[in-house]
């Protein structure tokens, strides 16, 4: 990919993140299970389940797109707590 090929992506990626932040967090506002789901999703640690298997020094790919899905969720997580913590605020 070219440097603005991945600009782009980047953007788009960061875009959609935001816009599931805030959805995530006008749930919370509503209340109820809903809301318990979403306080549930920021707690939560999105480490490695199966503790069992050691990835060893080279990952193989199903293992690495594990991890990079736990850390999109990681992210998602902390800019909804974000949200949250701004209007907690106001």
């Amino acid at each position: 990919m070219t440097e603005i090929q991945n600009a782009t992506l980047e953007g788009r990626l960061l875009a959609q993140r935001q816009v599931l932040a805030e959805l995530l967090a006008a749930c919370d506002r509503v209340g109820g299970p809903l809301s318990d789901w979403v306080r549930g999703f920021v707690a939560e640690d999105f480490g490695p389940k199966d503790y069992a298997e050691d990835p060893g020094a080279v990952p193989d790919a199903a293992f690495a797109v594990e991890t990079i899905i736990a850390e999109e969720k990681r992210m998602l997580a902390a800019e909804t707590q974000r949200i949250l913590d701004a209007d907690a605020r106001a």
